[in-house]
């Protein structure tokens, strides 16, 4: 990826600590928000957030997603935030946490059902 180095600030930010880490974990089991049930207008405010890129968003969409799928009303444009919002969120929590990918993962679902 190339980014102009006037853009950097803008563009590019720094991987979150721990504490952190352990902030948007928390974040995930309290969020209580709700999505639409209509899918273009759930599916475009899931993409901003995705496209925002801050991890406590992220972890709003993995959330909302994750209860869609418990619930069985996941749509096609569902699964693929879900797995894009995991990817992302997982990733980054790993490396903050120093924790293996699929511990990560298992924190989070925890998060998010518990």
């Amino acid at each position: 990826m190339m980014v102009r180095e006037s853009e950097l600030a803008d563009v590019i930010r720094k991987p979150i600590k721990k504490s952190e880490a352990q902030k948007v974990l928390a974040h995930i089991g309290k969020w209580n928000g709700s999505t639409s049930e209509e899918w273009k207008a759930r599916s475009n405010v899931q993409q901003r957030k995705l496209d925002d890129g801050n991890p406590f968003s992220l972890a709003e969409v993995y959330k909302a997603m994750v209860l869609r799928k418990e619930a069985g009303t996941l749509s096609g444009a569902d699964r693929n935030q879900l797995s894009k919002s995991e990817q992302c969120l997982s990733e980054e929590l790993a490396a903050a946490l120093n924790k293996p990918l699929g511990k990560t993962c298992e924190l989070m679902e925890n998060a998010a059902l518990n």
